[in-house]
């Protein structure tokens, strides 16, 4: 044992002497150790680290409990701080190759790679240090003072707890891909082959810093992306990142849910292959690409190119400057950019597709990509639209296609093109096209009229159509839409085209003469009810005058705002029919002719009390500070209802609007 000790001694002395000697750069002797020392309880570091159950493993407690007198453990040096980008700390395995444990050292020195080299196995005497975990990485250190972590082991006393042996390995690395790694191979030496950088022309950290710096690879193997972080204390942090490919050898460590990558120099970059994952496409058809779409986020692995032409305009916003559709002569699609781009209506695109996902949004199949895939842009020519009939759209068979759909109308003409407005044929059949509000054509009136509209065919959910501009609108025959009404009205009288139950006394409705003939209104009177008691003789009001054809009259308290009275024919004190709640029923009635009135048209029912109102479009209690307007593809009365409200916004009568909405009194 007097032989050993001084063996060490000697060869402390002997580093010392070496450190003060002049070496070239990149030139260090290793002492050589002398005979191993024999430990008694010695354990791997997989049986160390499985002793830990959390917070701070004191192994002086550890064995006084246990009733060991020592414990000791073992592994091989993976790190090397000489280039500086690991500071203080020493990183160990527990095997040469195919490890299942690593971890950090703690020490409060540096250059520790003059005594404890890559590959060297050291011993380490656990009494007297602590076992902690910081995130998901196992720390050797001395137990901190407040005995919830571990601090760095004194640069005094470091010599006494870790011991070298006379074995330096040759490290076999663990070659993995980016989608094997798992938490176990944290403080681990791992080579992940086919790696480039992300972005050519960087160096490995700011040369003008001292902060780390993370750097973002991309494996052309599996097409994920994995960060090294690099110290800018690093001696090598303004060297250039080789604008190659190959592989990267490295430990391995976990930031929150990031793995990242520590190398020790930049020897462990080994980029000699041609940058670039899918170098000389090969040429494919759009529906070739399509067809590799498995139901979930695709990458396409295979160096593929197309050829395709935007058939979206941004020029006229109602696109937004990271959404296209593009087609060739075999299918369309949607192009997602994870950044702006400036392609015009008409250009051909070459796109080079390896390595890009093929996702569905909202049932939207797209293809995610960024401007550096596209490689070439020249002018090219538009394809013809495909002419199809509403029922066609709706099959959701044209997705992101050019198409004119002919025969169609919109259901409510009274609104601009901003919004959700409802294409139809029949006015049973919709199909939806969405405006953005900042579209240069947004707050243009929509078309009376009826024909055909060309769009690219979308999905959210269910088929919609794109818009381009208001001129792929070619409407020029006459407005033809069914009737819908769920009552026994005659289809040519009158009926309610407005009600406002707003704030205060702004109330009133609104009756519209849609019969193309002049109407003497003394053969009509409009009902009130209240709170459920059936229909009041208070609130019975005789009609007189003659409504022209096409226009409104429109009934409200003489307290309304003056936007309301202003367009007002009759304006009624209390009580009258208009002086209503939200559970108060209002009907339209017409003489028979034989004295006696029968009710025509009717909102909400005047013998049962809602509670605040009746729901109507899906909107609960709607009749109540809201507005109700009816949609344009309604020509008469209803005196059922629950089928006028309905249960959404495709089945109603009715549009709900905001509480004092008056924006439409007297406008139908």
């Amino acid at each position: 044992m007097k032989n050993l000790t001084l063996y060490r001694i000697f060869a402390i002395l002997f580093v010392a002497i070496s450190f003060s000697s002049c070496v070239k750069d990149g030139d260090f002797v290793i002492p050589t150790a002398g005979e191993d020392k024999q430990y008694t309880n010695l354990k791997s570091l997989k049986e160390i680290t499985d002793l830990y159950t959390g917070g701070v493993l004191d192994f002086n407690e550890y064995t006084t409990t246990s009733g060991e007198t020592e414990i000791n453990t073992y592994g091989y040096v993976i790190s090397n701080d000489r280039a500086g980008n690991f500071y203080k700390t020493l990183i160990i395995q527990d095997k040469i190759e195919n490890p299942t444990v690593g971890l950090e050292i703690r020490i409060d020195a540096t250059n520790l790679n003059a005594m404890y080299n890559v590959g060297r196995k050291v011993y380490i005497k656990l009494n007297g240090l602590a076992l902690s975990k910081y995130f998901t990485t196992f720390q050797i250190g001395v137990k901190n003072a407040a005995g919830t972590g571990t601090d760095r082991i004194k640069d005094t006393d470091f010599v006494n707890y870790i011991d070298r042996s006379s074995e330096i390995a040759e490290l076999v690395p663990t070659n993995l891909t980016i989608n094997e790694i798992t938490d176990n191979h944290i403080n681990t030496l791992v080579k992940i082959d086919n790696l480039q950088s992300k972005q050519k022309g960087l160096t490995y950290a700011d040369p003008n810093s001292t902060f780390s710096v993370n750097r973002d690879f991309t494996s052309c193997a599996t097409f994920e992306s994995i960060i090294m972080r690099t110290s800018g204390f690093s001696d090598f942090k303004a060297l250039p990142i080789p604008d190659k490919k190959g592989s990267i050898t490295a430990i391995l460590n976990k930031f929150s849910s990031d793995y990242q990558l520590f190398i020790r120099d930049p020897k462990d970059v080994d980029f000699t292959q041609e940058y670039g994952c899918f170098n000389n496409p090969t040429s494919k058809s759009l529906a070739d690409i399509k067809a590799l779409f498995t139901g979930s986020e695709t990458t396409i692995t295979e160096s593929f190119k197309i050829k395709v032409v935007i058939t979206s305009d941004l020029a006229k916003k109602n696109i937004s400057n990271r959404n296209a559709f593009a087609q060739d002569g075999t299918a369309a699609i949607a192009l997602r950019f994870s950044e702006a781009y400036n392609l015009n209506i008409g250009d051909e695109v070459e796109i080079s597709v390896g390595g890009l996902k093929l996702s569905e949004y909202n049932g939207l199949l797209q293809l995610n990509l960024s401007n550096s895939n596209i490689t070439n842009k020249t002018t090219g020519t538009l394809p013809a639209p495909e002419v199809i009939t509403l029922t066609q759209a709706l099959t959701g068979n044209y997705e992101s296609k050019l198409v004119t759909i002919e025969g169609v109308q919109f259901k409510d003409i009274a609104k601009t093109y901003s919004g959700s407005n409802l294409l139809t044929s029949d006015c049973t059949d919709e199909l939806t096209t969405y405006v953005r509000t900042d579209a240069a054509f947004a707050t243009t009136n929509v078309s009376d009229k009826k024909g055909s509209f060309t769009g690219i065919m979308s999905d959210f959910n269910g088929p919609q159509i794109y818009l381009r501009d208001a001129s792929d609108v070619n409407f020029t025959e006459a407005y033809a839409c069914g009737n819908t009404g769920g009552g026994t009205g005659t289809g040519d009288d009158l009926f309610f085209s407005e009600y406002v139950e707003g704030s205060s006394n702004n109330k009133y409705v609104e009756i519209y003469n849609g019969t193309g003939a002049a109407v003497d209104l003394s053969k009509y009177q409009v009902w009130g009810s209240s709170n459920g008691g059936g229909w009041k003789a208070a609130r019975q009001l005789d009609l007189t005058g003659t409504l022209a054809a096409g226009e409104v009259y429109v009934i409200s308290t003489n307290q309304a705002v003056a936007e309301i009275q202003n367009e007002a024919d009759l304006k009624l004190p209390y009580e009258s029919p208009v002086h209503h709640n939200g559970d108060d029923a209002i009907a339209l009635a017409k003489n028979n002719g034989s004295g006696t009135y029968e009710i025509i048209d009717i909102i909400g029912d005047p013998d049962n009390d809602p509670g605040s109102g009746w729901e109507v479009a899906g909107v609960a209690n709607a009749t109540k500070d809201h507005t109700l307007i009816r949609k344009a593809s309604v020509t008469k009365g209803s005196t059922n209802w629950a089928a006028s409200a309905g249960t959404d916004t495709s089945n109603s009568e009715w549009e709900v609007k905001t509480k004092d909405d008056f924006s439409s009194v007297g406008k139908k």
